[in-house]
């Protein structure tokens, strides 16, 4: 349990705990044993509700509240650990057990604002007023995205000792919970009566004044023109929940015996004085008056005083009423009014004036304007200041915006269907005709304010229009921002050309129309002529009647042709709404390891297509409603994060990126569904066929999502389901070899981070292409640029401390050059180069049994993986295999696959050897110990077949294998070479040992380099050739495997089968019998 250096429990509290400190921004005072429901801005309840935010972390809409702002750890006074451990203490005491998280512990001290409670002239304030403090509990929230209305529940007094505490934002008091109270029953039977009395009088006026307020009779009673009676009446029976409460004090008061215990009668005291319409002032005197005895006087003093008001105005509206109609004279009457009248107009002008100034007073911090806002404010500062209750011109003004959405803006849009605007119609006429007391009254406002606040019909571009599309610029834009990835750029590419397309297709189109509805209203003019009829009169006089409809459809003739202005933009964004109906965006996702640029590649389409730009992160995502929205059933149901993105972007065209997609939570990660699967939730979003009428659970109705640009991004694609995997066009991103980051370093990273590095120049630092590769090669193991952008950053950093020190002393030279003898004092030692871990020619196996496989890593980059073997005779007839290094089922299988093989091959003399049958018998006794190095690394997959099988075979012999070859292909029983994946990455990993010279793959794989060719060369028209080459047995175009040579000096040879590996390692004079042991096997 927590405990605090002067912690003490008294008879009647605790005394000396540290409770955060609150202070309203209004004059209310919170008189314990009342539940008041308090309006905040949303930035004040964001400010309080971080505080706490250790406990309220899974709400979701506390979570939801606090991304709103950027509440870092500066700006967001957080609970100290003394004042945790007070609330502890508190709820402890309270005989609430401690919960880790909830509104159960967001406890805080509510101390009255003072300057907001104005004292008469002539009375003073007590020193004790000053110290009190309400001990509260936040027991409930509610949203309506305006305000945060905050339910809080007054427990007990609290006073402040004169010890201050660590923090401004937190006090220490002692609580006062009043357990042995010193109350007798006379205090209370006379307290009784009086209040009893208070009552009778409080009800006779109500029913007086709404009586008036009838105005049943002629003779009017002028009680409504008394300023005191209106305010007492606002107060008592102008809100439904304060009248209820007012009820509920009368029959508690009138149901209560003196024989009841003395901590309850208190209570009713503290009721009373906060029910009954007492001034605040008096209210704070009451709240700071510790002692019972004491406080049951000045309380039933309170009663007497507001008996007497009572009491007053029930004499002075007879006296008015009496002289008014029976004894003024009807001048008297007049002016009498006309003063009223003018009293109310100067007080009504004071309140416009004070509202204006409020108005521009007002000012809510959101995101992007924080940063600025908050250099001006002191961290913590709103703490101490907090909300108020919020003011009915909000509401009218909210009510105004939904009004004229619906009655201007709704019979306009074409993305909101007939049935869904007549739903809408409905429910705004409920907002209107219900009270604002009501709880559906907020649900439904807040509902109509999220429809209203989407962009309907809004699609946004950088280009005028579809038809003004500049290819060249767009695709002089995604050079600008990326370095290759040009399979993905030639997508976006197409994307724009056949919008472009469109939008000629569709101007032709409206034109068309256009022009046939310009006919057709020529067409009702005549009409409308031959309509006109005439009416003989009886002296023969003709007289023409005009047909009622002329007016609006006649056109002068001498009114031109032409379209105006808003007819041609009605005319263009008519066309824009026909391409978007007629073209449907692409749903891309980019697969690749990390680095690559899968992100920034989005950010750039966004820019390219001047669009507006969201991400939505969905790693870890698991329920089904952040994706299609809670219903509205449901308190603090929001929409999901598809609609959400909508309203931030401000248009129904955005590129929308969904991040790491192969990390949400469902599909085929087996994790529980119980809230739902948001992967096929993702379904309807994804599918072009479905996402025209996607519904969200909050709206209630179908939005397009057809012309949002989806881009997904994933490092695992495979790990998503099968039907979600269908519907995504993925384009896969490698790994990027040595020379394309050269190339992006020198481009793209360098000059960014001498620009982050506060170097005033880009020529400042400058490294050549040899530096360049050594950073690559020595200093990053990656497949993308990430790292290479950090060292190239730390670099940076090394060289602007250097041009600092160059410029405070004259005598040290500044060297924008770095050197290669550099690298070490910058970047520290490098990784242990790859071409020492190929083993030439190990000590125990006497140059054989080592052979030098490929691997595809889990970060997308490829590497050489040496298997190595050892085997001595056993002397008992059997051979057996053992396997270390951390193998997996699927290489410790293709290992069995490959001994068998070697097996079969041998004892069918399938080789040209000299003894064959002495291989065999040694094959026979052989126990083979196979090793994988780096066994702290998982190793798996069947692409090592052929690598194990001549490893064997190599053994076997006594024949080594050349260390500067490697292979990569799995083997069947049959010895067939089957193709495998991550062939790219392979023969980079090959090349940066600068050791391989030769690669052997799969024939299969050949397409794989074909491609490859193809982009780098950047030479479709290559491709149709060299795949009519490749359908040959032996092709004779070798120009993708002269080009990779020549490029990274390595060799690509092919191998159908494992007699092609032999072939490859060993010549063929080792195969003269392969015919007869395909016929065998």
């Amino acid at each position: 349990m927590a405990s605090f250096r002067n912690t003490k429990s008294n008879k009647n509290g605790l005394s000396h705990i540290v409770l955060p400190q609150y202070m309203l921004d209004s004059p209310l005072v919170l008189m314990p044993g009342i539940i008041y429901n308090v309006s905040f801005t949303r930035f004040k309840a964001a400010a309080l509700l971080g505080r706490f935010r250790h406990n309220l972390e899974s709400m979701t809409l506390v979570k939801s509240l606090l991304s709103e702002y950027d509440l870092d750890e500066a700006n967001l006074s957080r609970l100290s650990e003394d004042a945790k451990a007070g609330v502890q203490l508190f709820c402890e005491r309270e005989g609430k057990s401690a919960i880790a998280e909830g509104l159960d512990n967001v406890v805080l001290a509510i101390e009255p604002n003072e300057s907001l409670i104005k004292f008469p002239e002539g009375s003073t304030k007590s020193p004790e007023c000053s110290q009190i403090v309400t001990v509260c509990r936040v027991v409930g929230i509610t949203d309506d995205l305006k305000n945060v209305k905050l339910t809080i529940q007054a427990l007990c007094r609290a006073v402040k000792v004169p010890e201050e505490a660590k923090y401004a934002s937190e006090t220490i008091v002692s609580v006062l919970w009043n357990e042995k109270p010193s109350l007798n029953n006379n205090q209370w039977g006379s307290f009784k009566l009086l209040a009893g009395e208070l009552f009778k009088l409080i009800e006779l006026f109500l029913a007086d004044y709404k009586e008036a307020l009838a105005a049943q009779s002629k003779k009017l009673d002028l009680l409504t023109l008394n300023p005191l009676a209106n305010s007492l009446y606002l107060q008592l029976a102008g809100s439904k929940e304060f009248s209820r409460a007012y009820l509920t004090l009368q029959k508690v008061l009138l149901t209560s015996k003196s024989s009841s215990s003395s901590k309850s009668l208190l209570k009713i005291m503290d009721l009373t004085a906060a029910i009954v319409p007492f001034p605040n002032y008096e209210k704070l005197r009451v709240l700071s008056i510790v002692n019972d005895t004491q406080r049951v006087q000045f309380l039933g003093e309170l009663v007497k005083k507001m008996t007497a008001v009572f009491e007053a105005i029930k004499e002075n509206n007879r006296f008015i009423n009496h002289w008014f109609y029976d004894e003024a004279s009807n001048l008297q009457k007049a002016s009498m009014v006309a003063n009223q009248l003018r009293s109310i107009r100067l007080v009504l002008d004071g309140l416009s004036v004070d509202s204006k100034d409020g108005k521009n007073r007002k000012s809510l911090v959101r995101r992007g304007e924080f940063n600025a806002s908050s250099k001006k404010q002191p961290a913590g500062s709103s703490d101490r200041q907090g909300g108020g209750a919020g003011g009915d011109d909000e509401d009218e003004d909210d009510l105004n915006a939904i009004s004229e959405f619906i009655n201007k803006r709704l019979p306009e849009i074409s993305g909101i269907s007939e049935d869904s605007k007549r739903l809408l119609i409905k429910d705004f006429k409920r907002v209107k005709s219900s009270n604002p007391g009501n709880a559906d009254f907020h649900v439904l406002r807040n509902y109509l304010e999220i429809v209203a606040d989407m962009p309907w019909d809004k699609f946004v571009s950088r280009f005028k229009s579809n038809k003004d599309i500049d290819i060249t610029e767009a695709r002089a834009q995604l050079d600008k921002d990326h370095f290759g990835l040009d399979n993905v750029k030639t997508r976006l590419i197409q994307y724009l050309v056949v919008l472009k397309l469109l939008g000629a297709n569709a101007d032709r189109e409206i034109q068309n129309s256009h022009a046939e509805e310009m006919r057709q209203k020529k067409k009702h003019a005549q009409e409308l002529e031959s309509r006109k009829f005439t009416r003989e009169s009886a002296n023969g006089e003709s007289i023409i009647i005009p047909y009622s409809e002329e007016q609006k459809d006649a056109t002068p003739d001498d009114q031109p042709n032409e379209s105006t202005k808003d007819e041609q933009e009605a005319m263009q964004s008519k066309s824009d709404l026909k391409v978007s109906q007629d073209n449907k965006s692409p749903i891309i996702m980019l697969a690749g390891p990390p680095g690559v640029g899968k992100t920034s590649l989005a950010k750039s389409i966004a820019t390219t297509l001047g669009r507006a730009f969201q991400r939505v992160s969905l790693g870890g995502v698991k329920d089904e409603s952040e994706i299609r929205g809670h219903r509205r059933t449901y308190v603090g149901a929001m929409p999901g994060t598809i609609v959400q993105a909508l309203r931030k972007a401000r248009s129904m065209n955005p590129v929308i990126l969904l991040d790491e997609i192969d990390k949400i939570i469902g599909g085929n990660s087996g994790a529980s569904k119980f809230n739902g699967d948001p992967a096929a939730a993702l379904l309807e979003v994804l599918d072009p066929e479905q996402n025209t009428q996607f519904v969200d659970h909050y709206l209630g109705f179908p939005i397009d999502l057809s012309q949002v640009i989806f881009i997904c991004t994933a490092n695992e694609p495979y790990n998503l389901s099968r039907p979600l995997l269908d519907r995504l066009e993925m384009i896969e991103l490698g790994a990027y070899d040595y020379n394309e980051k050269l190339t992006i370093g020198n481009t793209y990273l360098l000059p960014r981070q001498v620009t982050r590095n506060g170097l005033p120049q880009k020529d400042l630092v400058y490294l050549d292409e040899e530096v360049m590769k050594r950073v690559i090669l020595d200093y990053t193991r990656e497949a993308g640029v990430r790292n290479f952008e950090r060292k190239l950053g730390t670099i940076c950093r090394f060289k602007a401390v250097e041009y600092s020190e160059s410029l405070a002393d004259p005598h040290k030279v500044y060297r924008p050059k770095v050197e290669e003898y550099d690298l070490a004092k910058y970047l520290g030692i490098p990784h242990p180069s790859l071409a020492s871990e190929i083993i030439d020619s190990p000590t125990m196996a006497s140059g054989y049994g080592v052979v030098n496989g490929l691997s595809y890593n889990t970060d997308g980059s490829g590497s050489v993986l040496i298997f190595e073997s050892i085997g001595f005779d056993n002397g008992k007839g059997t051979s057996s295999l053992n396997m270390t290094g951390r193998l997996g089922e699927v290489l410790m299988e293709s290992a069995k696959i490959g001994l068998t093989f070697i097996k079969g091959i041998l004892r069918m003399k399938s080789l040209n050897i000299k003894d064959k049958d002495a291989a065999v018998k040694r094959l026979e006794n052989l126990e083979i110990h196979m090793h994988v190095p780096a066994g702290a690394i998982q190793k798996d997959g069947p692409s090592a077949g052929i690598t194990m099988a001549l490893l064997f075979l190599s053994l076997v012999l006594q024949k080594p294998v050349p260390s500067n070859i490697a292979m990569t292909g799995e083997l069947t029983l049959r010895g067939l070479v089957l193709p495998i994946g991550g062939l790219k990455e392979k023969i980079m990993g090959a090349h940066l040992t600068n050791h391989i010279t030769k690669v052997i793959v799969p024939r299969h794989n050949r397409r794989d380099v074909i491609d490859e060719y193809v982009h780098k060369v950047n030479d479709l028209g290559l491709l149709n050739g060299l795949l009519d080459d490749d359908a040959k047995i032996d092709f004779e175009n070798n120009a993708p495997e002269e080009y990779f040579y020549e490029k990274y000096g390595v060799r690509i040879v092919y191998a159908r089968e494992f007699w092609d590996v032999i072939y490859h390692v060993w010549g063929k004079d080792i195969l003269y019998q392969t015919k007869q042991a395909r016929v065998h096997l």
